[in-house]
């Protein structure tokens, strides 16, 4: 009785390369770190960990009027806040899904809550006017995470 050997032929080779290539880059790997769903850009902050510039607030003023924001899914809420000039405000922010910043362009306020978290910073205004209120995590302002902050006259 003859046996037959087997000698796939260069496609046969071909397309088993590119399928074992393709289960090594799904596999897993040693890091263990959770992504963000918007890739790289996010800073990959899933595990709600502060990092860099993201961990401090600005110091709340005693007795400031407390303001709860929600951060969650790129957005606000509320995404509008009104305050008056002069007025202490303690922002308590709470982030429900990964790292979120509230930071305010032109005024030096900034508060960071990681998954699950709730941080609180203050926040005073002594110009009327329009402000932005954003997340600096990267990433997430560009995705829409932003909103006004109006201040009206004393």
């Amino acid at each position: 009785m003859r046996r037959s050997r087997f000698v796939p032929s260069a496609p046969t080779l071909f397309c088993a390369l590119v399928l074992g290539l393709a289960l090594t880059a799904c596999g897993g790997d040693d890091d263990t770190t959770p992504r963000h769903p918007m890739g790289p850009m996010s800073g990959d902050h899933m595990d709600g960990a502060p990092r860099g510039d993201h961990h401090r607030s600005t110091p709340v003023a005693e007795g400031a009027r407390r303001i709860e924001v929600r951060a969650t899914s790129f957005s606000f809420d509320p995404d509008l806040i009104r305050v008056a000039a002069g007025e202490d405000v303690a922002i308590v922010l709470r982030s429900d899904d990964v790292l979120h910043d509230f930071t305010v362009a032109g005024l030096d306020v900034h508060v960071a809550a990681g998954r699950g978290e709730v941080a609180e910073g203050g926040l005073r205004a002594d110009e009327p006017g329009e402000y932005v209120f954003y997340c600096s995590v990267p990433g997430h302002r560009a995705a829409g995470m932003e909103g006004r902050l109006v201040v009206g006259a004393p």
